[in-house]
C-alpha cells in the first residue's frame, strides 16, 4: 500500500475511533439532561412558534429534553398540569382566568402569541350575500355577524363561543340572539362545508381550509390585529404550577428561552421559521396542502411576538375580555394584572 493511501487509512481509523469515543458521551449528556412534558391544548398553528421550537431542536439546545403531546382542549390540558401529570402547558390566556377564578395553581412564564388568533369564518354564499370581504370596513363586517343562524363552536363557554358574543356586543349588536350549535373543534370545518351552521372561529388552518375548498370565506382573521382589544394580547401562553417553576428555575428559564426564540426566528429569518413549521409533521404537506399554509402562515406570523415576555396592559386587556364575555361572571372575582399573580417575567429573561 502506498505511504499516502496508508495516511488516508489512518486518518479514518482515527476519526472512526473518535466518533466512537465521543458517541457514549454524548448519549450520556443527552441522558443527563432534565426531560419534561409539555401539553398543548391543540394542535393548531397558534401554537407555531411551539412547532418550530421542536422541529429545529431548540430544547435541546436550551438544555432539556421535551415530549410534546396534545392534550384535545384547554381544560384538559390545564388539569395535567395542575394534577402533576406533565409540567406546562400551553394554551389561551382567557383559560388561566377562568382556572384563577376557579383557585387552580397556575401561573403564566411566557407567551408565545400576542393576538387572538381565531379566524372568523362564515359560509361563502352569506359573504357573498353581504356583500363582505377581509378589505370591508371592520364594523360593516362585524355588524354581519348579527346575522348569522347556527354558529359552530367547540363547547359551552369556549373562546369559540364567547369571541361571537365579544365582536356583537362591540358592534352594538345583542350577544343574547345568538344561536349556537356545540360540535368540537374537528367537526367544525365539515359543519360550515355541509351548511350545518353559517359560520365558527378557530386558530388557523380550520376556517382556511373551508375556504380554500370554496365553501367558506374568512371574513375577520384576528391574528392581522384589526381589533385593538385583541391584540398586544398575550393569547397563547405557557403557564405551570407556581411551585413547580419555583422548585425548578433553570428548566423553566430553558423551556422559556426555547419558545421565545423560536418565535423571534418569525420576525429575523421568517423563511426559516416558515420553512421549520412547514416541516413539522402537523403542517407538512402530507397533512396541509400549500394553498391552507400559505393564508394560515400569512395569518398567524403577525400574532407572534419577538420574545415572550408580557406586560400588564397586555393582561389588563386579557381580564377585560374575559369579563366582557362572560368567562368571569363576578365582579368580585376580577383579578390583579400586575406582575406576580397571572404571570411573571422572570422565567422569560430578554434576547
Amino acid at each position: 500500500m502506498k505511504k499516502g493511501h496508508k495516511t488516508h487509512l489512518r486518518a479514518i481509523i482515527l476519526a472512526l475511533l473518535t466518533l466512537f469515543a465521543l458517541a457514549p458521551q454524548v448519549k450520556a449528556q443527552q441522558k443527563d439532561m432534565p426531560e419534561v412534558t409539555i401539553a398543548t391544548a391543540v394542535s393548531n398553528l397558534a401554537f407555531a412558534a411551539l412547532w418550530v421550537a421542536e422541529q429545529l431542536k431548540y430544547f435541546e439546545q436550551e438544555g432539556v429534553r421535551a415530549k410534546i403531546t396534545v392534550a384535545g382542549g384547554g381544560s384538559p390540558c390545564q388539569s395535567a398540569v395542575v394534577g402533576r401529570s406533565v409540567n406546562f402547558c400551553a394554551s389561551s390566556s382567557e383559560g388561566l382566568i377562568l382556572a384563577h377564578v376557579e383557585g387552580a395553581p397556575l401561573v403564566a412564564i411566557q407567551s408565545h402569541n400576542r393576538a387572538l388568533t381565531l379566524s372568523v369564518v362564515v359560509r361563502k354564499e352569506l359573504a357573498d350575500k353581504f356583500k363582505l370581504t377581509r378589505k370591508s370596513p371592520l364594523n360593516a363586517r362585524l355588524k354581519a355577524l348579527s346575522q348569522l343562524g347556527p354558529i359552530g363552536a367547540t363547547s359551552p363557554g369556549a373562546v369559540s363561543e364567547q369571541i361571537f358574543k365579544f365582536l356583537v356586543t362591540k358592534s352594538g349588536g345583542d350577544p343574547s340572539k345568538l344561536k349556537f350549535v356545540y360540535l368540537g373543534g374537528p367537526q367544525l370545518p365539515a359543519s360550515l362545508m355541509n351548511n350545518v351552521v353559517d359560520a365558527f372561529a378557530l386558530s388557523p388552518p380550520s376556517a382556511e381550509i373551508t375556504e380554500a375548498a370554496g365553501k367558506g370565506y374568512v371574513i375577520i382573521p384576528l391574528g392581522l390585529g384589526e381589533v385593538p382589544e385583541l391584540t398586544d394580547y398575550p393569547y397563547e401562553i405557557l403557564m405551570a404550577r407556581p411551585d413547580y417553576v419555583e422548585d425548578n428555575r433553570k428548566v423553566a428559564t430553558a423551556v422559556a428561552r426555547a419558545l421565545s426564540r423560536a418565535g423571534a426566528l418569525f420576525h429575523s429569518k421568517p423563511e426559516a421559521a416558515k420553512a421549520a413549521l412547514r416541516a413539522h409533521r402537523f403542517s407538512n404537506p402530507k397533512t396541509l396542502e400549500d394553498k391552507v399554509f400559505e393564508l394560515s402562515f400569512d395569518t398567524v406570523k403577525p400574532a407572534i411576538p419577538r420574545w415572550g415576555n408580557m406586560s400588564t396592559e397586555g393582561w389588563k386587556k386579557v381580564i377585560n375580555f374575559a369579563a366582557g364575555a362572560g368567562i368571569i361572571k363576578d365582579p368580585a372575582k376580577v383579578p390583579s394584572a400586575e406582575e406576580g399573580l397571572l404571570w411573571t417575567n422572570k422565567f422569560v429573561g430578554k434576547p
